[in-house]
Order: structure tokens, then C-alpha cells, then sequence
């Protein structure tokens, strides 16, 4: 296990590491990364799926693989990542014992409990975890990328060091020894270096600005070019309704070969009773043949059988002729049969298609009312009816009839309901306005009342200020009488009582009048926004009941009646 081992970390560390990992947390903090959010997650599973591909991860890990992990895949991920940190380090006990106990060491800020790792794909503990890799990945860019330029920056800050040292040591020796030519020689030599210095730093400043010219324009290059996955996904739908073609194709020439093997099946049969007849007529005409051979013919006998020979033969060609026109017609014929039964085909695939969309197909369909639409043809029927699945005359015709009938009457119902809900919107309308302006009467009474409450606050404060000074007079007249006779102490002891209670009850009357008013404007405040509210109320009703109505005729069906108040 890691704690066995207390130097595991640290070995593999260099010392100029150390603050990158921050200061150890006091105690368990509260996450501030917003690690429900899907946006977040997919930006992590990039970072680590980016992280790994170009640091040699040694299997393949897809976005899927990162949103749900299995316990194996993530030791695996974990246990690489942990190599990066320290070659050495090697899983010897439980994933869920030793997975925390490393990234306490590396002073993660947030607690990783075990019970989050014992099912690390759920939905509940792998966002925490996968947040827990997205910082161990940065923190690893950062230790690479702090490596390179603190060693980068250490050669040129040593190579500037020790030719400033070489300099001041010659210059000091040509100092000493009183050379003044060679302190201005070298002053010149380090000019030259610093000038030269400078004027590959201003051409590698201006080389690095083309770069980034040319990056940036790269960059909007791609960007202007159309996204490569839009452009595959037509691709590919182009490929899917080529291949439904060529299906359709191979569909149709496949009927085509059952026909035609069928038909070459007849032939086959037909030549076969030819040649059974053809055989009959020969066997005929070795009997004949026999027959005349062993009969005397006389010289007009056989004249006349030439004539007759002669006649067959012209009757046998026009025979021939006749009946290779008549295949050439009946090849013409089924060619064109072919071509019909395909476009015809077509036309039931698009009739099909049509009957879908409109909701008869199948015939439990919305508009089917149990009757079976779908239109079937069978190439290899021997008569009309078996032709087709429907009776296209007898059945669809009137069905379509039907529908037409109670769509049109359904829309001219609908209808006479738009142009009613028209006028009801008109009138809604109407009433909007007359209501806007009474809000905006009573919005200018309320102003007017607040103005007089106002001024009736700044009046009562006046009248205020004035009891407040004549209090204050008083009391100095009563210090001064005080002061000034001893002997009318009593009398003026009462005046005083006298002088206060006046005081006190113009107080209270004051407060009386100022806690009236306040609460008559209340009153009022209060009127007016209840009816401003039961105003708003009512035109969010009637703007709701004509949302509602637009909702339903854009469906298709029959606006509900509704009630605004």
C-alpha cells in the first residue's frame, strides 16, 4: 500500500515542484466546480482524453468509456496518471484505500471518500472523481510545462551571467593595468553582443508574430470550412437511400428472375412437346417415306407431290415468319409488362407512403376506422383479382371519398371557428387597451397620491421642527426664569408642566394626523394593485385562452370552447 511506502511520492518529485501542489487544506471544503453540469463534465473527459492520447496512454478511451467507467478502466487511467507523478508506483491493495491516501499527498484540496469509489461510475460519485483526474491532468501540464521553461530560462540566464562575468573580469585587469583602449574595446564587444542579442530577440518577436498571423489564419480557414461531421452524416444519409435503392432494385430484379425463370420453365416445356411433335412428324415421315417407297409413282404422281412438296414449304415459311414476329411481339409485350409492373410498384410504394403519413396505415391507425389501406402487388398472379391485396374501386375509393367528405366538412367547421375566434381576439383586443388605460390612470392617481403623501410628510416634519424649536424656546425661557428668580420658582414650575403638556399633546395630535395618513395611503396603495393584479390576471387569461386556440389549430383538431373571465 502507498502508506507503506513514504517516500513514493516524494522520489519522483523534483524539488522545484513543491509549491506547485499548494499548501495542505485545513479540512474539508466545499466544491465550488459545478460538477452536475453536462457542459463541465464533457469539458473534463476532454481534458484527461487529450492528456492521455499524447502521453502514450496504452489503450484507446473513448468520451463513452470516461462518462461511465467500470472500476477496471479506472484503475487503469488512475494508476497511469499516478506513474506520471511516480514511475515507481504500483497499486498493492484496494484502489478505494490507496487512491485517496495519493491525492491527500499531493494536497488536493477536496475529500475523495471511499464510498464514492467502491461504485465509481454511478451518476452520483463520478463527477467528484472525474473533477479529482481533470486536476491531477493540470497539474501535470503545469509540472511539464514549468519544467521546460525553468530550463530553458536557467541556460540563457547563465550563458548572459558568465559573459557579463567575463566582461567585467577583462575589464577590470584593463582597468588595473591602465589600458584604456582595451575598456573601450570590450564596452564595444558587449554593445555589439546586446545589440546583436536585441536584434535577434526583435526578429525572433516578428518571426513569431507571422507564426501566429499565419495560425490565426488557419484557424479561420477551418473555421470557415462546413463542420466534417455535418458533411459525413449527409454522406452517409445519401449512402443509406442509395443502398434502400439499390434494395428496391434487387427486390425488383428478383421478381423479374422469378418471372423469367418461370417463363424460360414454359418454354422449356413448350420445346419439349415440340420436339415430341417434331419427332412424331419425323417418324410420319419415314413411314410416308416407306410407304412411297414401296408404291409405283408415275411421272405426273410425282409432279404433283413436288407441287405439293413445294406448297407445304411456302406454307411452312409464312408459318415461321408469322410466328417469329409473334415472339418478337410477345418479347416487346414483356418488356413493357416489366417496366409497367416497376413503375407501378413505385406508384404503390409512394401510395403506401402517403397512406402512412396520413394516419390509415395500418388499420389500427387514427384515420383506418379498422380498414386495411396498405396496397400489395402480386407479380406472379395468374388473374386480376389475385393481382392486387385491395379492391381499389370497391374499398379505397370509397374509404378516400369518405375522409375527403368529413375533412372538408371538418374544415369548413373549422373555419366558421377561426373567424369567430378572430373576432373574439379582436374584441379581447379592444378590451386590452381600455384596460391599459385605465392602468395608466390609475398609475397617475397613485403618483398624484404618493406627491400629496409627500408633501403631507413634509409638512408634518415642518410642523415638527417648529414644536421641536418652540420646545427648545420654551426650555430656555425656563432656564432664564429659573436663573433669574428664585422667589417664582413655584409659578414657573407650573407654566413649565403647562408648556409641556401642551407640547406633548400637539405631539401626539401630530402623530395621530401623520399615522392617519399612512395608513389611508396604504389603503389605496393596496386597492390599486389588487386591481392592477386582477387586470394583469385577466389579460394573461385571455392571452392564454388565444395561445391555446393558435396550439389547437396548428394541430389540426377543433378548438375547445373557452371561457375567459
Amino acid at each position: 500500500m502507498v502508506a507503506d511506502r513514504p517516500s513514493a511520492v516524494g522520489a519522483g518529485l523534483d524539488p522545484r515542484r513543491s509549491s506547485a501542489f499548494g499548501t495542505k487544506p485545513s479540512g474539508p471544503k466545499q466544491d465550488p466546480r459545478p460538477l452536475s453540469s453536462k457542459d463541465y463534465q464533457a469539458s473534463c473527459i476532454r481534458a484527461v482524453i487529450t492528456y492521455l492520447s499524447t502521453h502514450n496512454f496504452p489503450a484507446a478511451v473513448a468520451p463513452k468509456t470516461l462518462a461511465s467507467p467500470t472500476g477496471k478502466d479506472f484503475a487503469t487511467i488512475v494508476t497511469f496518471l499516478f506513474q506520471q507523478v511516480d514511475p515507481t508506483f504500483r497499486i498493492q491493495g484496494k484502489v478505494e484505500d490507496e487512491v485517496p491516501v495519493f491525492f491527500k499527498r499531493l494536497n488536493y484540496p477536496f475529500q475523495i471518500s471511499k464510498s464514492a469509489l467502491f461504485a465509481v461510475g454511478s451518476p452520483h460519485s463520478w463527477p467528484a472523481v472525474l473533477a479529482a483526474l481533470t486536476w491531477l491532468v493540470e497539474l501535470l501540464n503545469y509540472m511539464e510545462k514549468a519544467d521546460d521553461n525553468a530550463g530553458s530560462a536557467f541556460e540563457r540566464e547563465n550563458k548572459v551571467e558568465q559573459e557579463f562575468l567575463d566582461y567585467l573580469s577583462a575589464g577590470y585587469g584593463a582597468f588595473m593595468s591602465g589600458n584604456d583602449d582595451r575598456c573601450q574595446q570590450l564596452d564595444d564587444e558587449l554593445a555589439a553582443k546586446f545589440t546583436a542579442r536585441e536584434g535577434d530577440l526583435v526578429a525572433r518577436c516578428e518571426q513569431l508574430k507571422r507564426a501566429n498571423a499565419e495560425v490565426l489564419a488557419e484557424l479561420e480557414r477551418l473555421r470557415s470550412l462546413p463542420d466534417p461531421v455535418v458533411v459525413a452524416q449527409q454522406q452517409r444519409e445519401e449512402q443509406l437511400v442509395d443502398m434502400q435503392k439499390f434494395e428496391q432494385l434487387i427486390q425488383n430484379l428478383q421478381g423479374l428472375k422469378q418471372t423469367l425463370t418461370r417463363k424460360l420453365s414454359e418454354k422449356k416445356s413448350d420445346l419439349q412437346a415440340k420436339q415430341d411433335q417434331i419427332a412424331g412428324a419425323v417418324a410420319d415421315v419415314e413411314q410416308l417415306r416407306q410407304r412411297v417407297a414401296s408404291q409405283t409413282i408415275n411421272k405426273a404422281d410425282l409432279n404433283r407431290m413436288i407441287m405439293e412438296r413445294n406448297k407445304q414449304n411456302e406454307m411452312l415459311n409464312s408459318e415461321k415468319e408469322k410466328c417469329e414476329q409473334m415472339e418478337c411481339k410477345v418479347h416487346e409485350q414483356e418488356v413493357q409488362i416489366v417496366h409497367r409492373l416497376t413503375a407501378l410498384e413505385s406508384t404503390v410504394e409512394r401510395y403506401n407512403k402517403l397512406a402512412h403519413r396520413l394516419k390509415l396505415i395500418p388499420a389500427t391507425s387514427k384515420r383506418a376506422d379498422g380498414t386495411n389501406y396498405e396496397l400489395r402487388i402480386n407479380r406472379d398472379s395468374a388473374n386480376q383479382a389475385e393481382f392486387s391485396s385491395l379492391d381499389l374501386k370497391g374499398v379505397v375509393k370509397p374509404g378516400l371519398e369518405r375522409l375527403c367528405e368529413m375533412y372538408r366538412t371538418r374544415a369548413s367547421e373549422l373555419s366558421q371557428d377561426l373567424i369567430s375566434l378572430r373576432e373574439a381576439c379582436v374584441a379581447r383586443a379592444e378590451r386590452n387597451v381600455e384596460k391599459k388605460e385605465e392602468n395608466a390612470a390609475l398609475e397617475g392617481e397613485i403618483a398624484r397620491l404618493e406627491a400629496q403623501l409627500q408633501a403631507a410628510k413634509d409638512a408634518h416634519e415642518e410642523k415638527c421642527r417648529r414644536l421641536v424649536a418652540q420646545a427648545d424656546s420654551i426650555k430656555a425661557q425656563v432656564d432664564e426664569f429659573r436663573s433669574a428668580a428664585s422667589n417664582r420658582t413655584e409659578h414657573m414650575e407650573e407654566r413649565l408642566s403647562r408648556v409641556q403638556a401642551a407640547y406633548e399633546q400637539t405631539k401626539r395630535d401630530s402623530e395621530a394626523e401623520l399615522s392617519r395618513l399612512e395608513s389611508d395611503l396604504k389603503a389605496a396603495m393596496q386597492m390599486l394593485i389588487a386591481h392592477k393584479e386582477a387586470v394583469g390576471g385577466a389579460i394573461s387569461r385571455a392571452a392564454g385562452a388565444v395561445r391555446q386556440v393558435k396550439a389547437e389549430l396548428a394541430a389540426g383538431g377543433a378548438p375547445r370552447p373557452v371561457a375567459v373571465a
